[in-house]
C-alpha cells in the first residue's frame, strides 16, 4: 500500500482535513459561512489557504545609525 505525504495540512496542528463552517441564517436555513474549521485543532480559518499556509514571521528591521 502506497503512502502519500501532503504539504496541505493545518499550520497549527498538522491535521490533513478541514470542514466548511455551517451556520443558521436568519430564515432558519443552514448555510456555509465561507469559513473553514480544522478537523484536528478545531480552529476556524477565513480561507483554505489560511488553514495550510505557514504564518509569516515578523521581518527583522535593521536599526542603522548614521554618524
Amino acid at each position: 500500500m502506497a503512502t502519500f505525504k501532503t504539504i496541505y495540512k493545518c499550520r497549527e496542528c498538522g491535521a490533513t482535513s478541514y470542514q466548511r463552517v455551517i451556520d443558521r441564517a436568519q430564515n432558519g436555513a443552514l448555510l456555509p459561512t465561507g469559513q473553514y474549521r480544522c478537523t484536528g485543532c478545531r480552529n476556524v480559518f477565513a480561507t483554505v489557504r489560511a488553514w495550510w499556509q505557514p504564518r509569516r514571521t515578523p521581518e527583522l528591521q535593521s536599526h542603522s545609525t548614521f554618524g
